[in-house]
This record gives C-alpha cells, sequence and structure tokens, in this order.
C-alpha cells in the first residue's frame, strides 16, 4: 500500500468511526465537551472552594490543564488496545499494524480540536485578552500531537504481548495525572527543588506551556519544547520500528 493510499484509509477510517460514535447519543458532539467541562467543575469545587486552593483566574487555569491532559490520558489509553482490539481483522487485511494507534490517535484529535473551537473564544472574551503569543498555539499542539503518537504507538507495540498491561497504563496515567499539575500551579506549590523532578514529565511542561501562551500572554519556553519534540520524534522512530518489526508476528500472538 502507497503512502497516499494509507493516509487516505486512515482519515476514511477516522471520519467512520467518528460518526459511529456520535450515532449512538442523544446529545452527539456535546459530549465531547461536557466531559471536560464535568471533570473541571468537580475539580474546582473541590480544589478551589473546598480546599482554597486556586489561582487567579481559576476555572480558566483548570479548564486548560483538563483539556490538555485529558487529549494525552484519553488518546495514549485507547492507543494502547488499538493493535490488540483489532485482532479479528489481523489475518484477514494485510496492512501495516501502526495504522490502528495511528487512526485512535488522530481520532481522539479531532475531538480535542473540536473542544478547542469552543474554548478558546470563551478564553479570549472572558478569561484573558489574546496576544501575538497565541501564534505558538499550533506549535504546542504538533509536539503534543507527536508525544501522544510516540506514546501510544510504544503502548500499542507493547500490550499485544501482555494484554494485562492496558490496565496497568490506566492505573499510570491516574497516577501520572497528580503529579502534571492540571489543577494547581507547580511553580506555586511545589518546592524548588522538586520542580524539574515534576517536569520530566512532559505534559506537565506543555500544560505549563499552554497557560504561558493562553492565559499570560506570554512565549513559551522554546528549548523544553524543543527537547519534548526532539523526544517525541526518536519515541515515534523506535516504536514505529519496533511494531514494523513485529508485524508478523501479531496475528498469531492476537488471537
Amino acid at each position: 500500500m502507497t503512502t497516499n493510499n494509507f493516509i487516505s484509509l486512515a482519515f476514511y477510517k477516522v471520519g467512520a468511526n467518528l460518526r459511529a460514535e456520535v450515532t449512538r447519543y442523544y446529545m452527539n458532539y456535546l459530549w465531547w465537551v461536557l466531559e471536560p467541562l464535568f471533570s473541571m467543575g468537580i475539580y474546582y469545587v473541590v480544589f478551589g472552594i473546598f480546599m482554597h486552593r486556586g489561582t487567579p483566574n481559576f476555572i480558566w487555569f483548570l479548564l486548560v490543564g483538563l483539556t490538555s491532559w485529558l487529549w494525552f490520558a484519553k488518546a495514549v489509553g485507547h492507543c494502547s488496545a488499538s493493535i490488540f482490539n483489532a485482532r479479528s481483522l489481523l489475518m484477514q487485511i494485510q496492512l501495516t499494524k501502526t495504522f490502528f494507534p495511528l487512526v485512535t490517535c488522530i481520532q481522539d484529535t479531532v475531538k480535542q480540536l473540536f473542544v478547542l473551537t469552543l474554548l478558546l473564544p470563551g478564553l479570549a472574551i472572558v478569561g484573558g485578552s489574546v496576544t501575538w503569543c497565541w501564534s505558538a498555539l499550533p506549535l504546542l499542539l504538533i509536539i503534543q500531537f507527536l508525544l501522544i503518537l510516540g506514546c501510544g504507538f510504544l503502548a500499542a507495540a507493547i500490550v499485544p504481548f501482555f494484554p494485562d498491561l492496558k490496565f496497568i497504563i490506566g492505573t499510570g496515567l491516574q497516577l501520572l495525572f497528580f503529579a502534571t499539575g492540571v489543577f494547581y500551579d507547580i511553580e506555586k506549590f511545589v518546592l524548588p527543588q522538586h520542580r524539574p523532578i515534576l517536569y520530566l514529565n512532559p505534559m506537565a511542561g506543555l500544560i505549563k506551556n499552554y497557560r504561558t501562551v493562553l492565559l499570560d500572554g506570554a512565549w513559551p519556553d522554546w528549548e523544553y519544547l524543543g527537547c519534548v519534540l526532539l523526544a517525541s520524534i526518536v519515541l515515534i522512530a523506535v516504536a514505529t520500528a519496533m511494531i514494523r518489526r513485529l508485524d508478523h508476528v501479531y496475528p498469531r500472538i492476537c488471537q
């Protein structure tokens, strides 16, 4: 299969999956937006009101962090089981197995972009002013997409050999959530000597840079973003090579 045919098939599958998903619910696309809003409401009440741990403009602070995190967590979680869940197709079609996590990643990214089309106007009107620094947002989205792709490919490559690992990945993402600074400011609530450890988690740094751009109206940390970009590209290359090397093995072990 040529690269153009591969990409066309991937986007066709994404469109088909999204249409099938929204037809299962009465509220259709609204669920893509309501989920982060419901989660934000819970964390706002717990940390912003009951525990008085909020920051200035805490609603938007929380929403920016939460939407970015949900994109990462859901996409990686879904990608991890993508090859294993496609086991009924593996013996029927000859297709590079990277197809399945790629489709899953694009599918969750489309949902994220839909949420952003509603988040950004509200943020511009209520949460702060639009500056030229917002032009860095597409780069942040691309870097996060590549990070998700690398993590998702790697998880998808391993899970067929250890199916129970998908549950461990889910638990690990929950633990990582609390070290990412979604509902608290790392610079304010974490001791200086511990901050570099937390920023080894690339999502912690990405969320900080999203807030820097969208809430503070400042340019992101280009050096940090460059490191995350490089690490993501390396991770994609390694995971892709692993999947291709094991391409003929997956149909046998996923039966």
